[in-house]
């Protein structure tokens, strides 16, 4: 019976890791470190800073709260305390509004 239940454990986890290694797009990765590097460089970038990363980017305004999400953890990385991650995160959802809703490419 353990070995069943450690069996399941280990699946469980190795299916997690799966789906966590194959959910994150690498362009969408690029541009939340780039964004980390801008608030490391610019703890004061304004949402139309962020906004150009986006830009550069081409990540689309459906995309953007994506990227977002991957934000936060660049953010604890670059040494931010949570309180003052939450304020940077509230200007990168400002930011949303400045991303085109598409591209002409």
């Amino acid at each position: 019976m353990t070995y069943l239940f450690v069996a399941a454990v280990f699946i469980a986890l190795v299916l997690l890791a799966l789906r966590n290694v194959r959910n994150t797009d690498p362009a969408k990765q690029s541009c939340a470190n780039d964004i980390g590097q801008l608030i490391r460089q610019d703890r004061n970038a304004t949402p139309e800073d962020i906004a150009k990363v986006f830009v550069r980017h081409k990540i689309p305004r459906s995309d953007s709260s994506k990227v977002g999400r991957l934000v936060m953890p660049q953010l604890m990385k670059i040494g931010l305390e949570s309180e003052e991650a939450m304020m940077i995160m509230h200007q990168v959802r400002q930011a949303y509004a400045f991303v085109p809703e598409a591209y002409s490419d």
